[in-house]
């Protein structure tokens, strides 16, 4: 591995580093919020109502956060076995500036579009 494609992977491992920490304090927010919330009270239907959705929004996004950390820890997992910028679909190589937008990534462009679309049609 030269030298330049070092540096990369190490910034993209600081990257990801510093995604995951991102996300892990998303999620212990939404789990304060989650965990505040008060059981109803009979008969005030309108706290009860926002209350509900407002769970709703918060287990929407905890499901996120981890969804989020899930792709973190693959990508890592990839960053250590030196798959990490190689399209898991056709193995060629991910473009630096797709990866740079999203490091996580783990199909090129052509192929997520194709996955994209056969998801789609289903």
């Amino acid at each position: 591995m030269t030298c330049h494609v070092a540096r990369r992977m190490d910034e993209f491992e600081r990257r990801l580093r510093h995604e995951r920490r991102e996300a892990y304090r998303a999620l212990m927010t939404t789990d304060t919020e989650l965990a505040s919330r008060e059981p109803h009270s009979p008969g005030e239907s309108m706290d009860d109502a926002a209350t509900e959705m407002t769970c709703r929004v918060l287990e929407n996004l905890r499901e996120r956060d981890y969804r989020v950390l899930t792709e973190i820890d693959a990508a890592e997992a990839r960053l250590s076995i030196g798959t990490f910028g190689v399209c898991a679909a056709c193995a060629r190589p991910i473009r630096s500036e797709r990866l740079k937008a999203l490091p996580t990534a783990r199909l090129c462009v052509a192929c997520e579009g194709t996955t994209e679309a056969e998801n789609k049609r289903r």
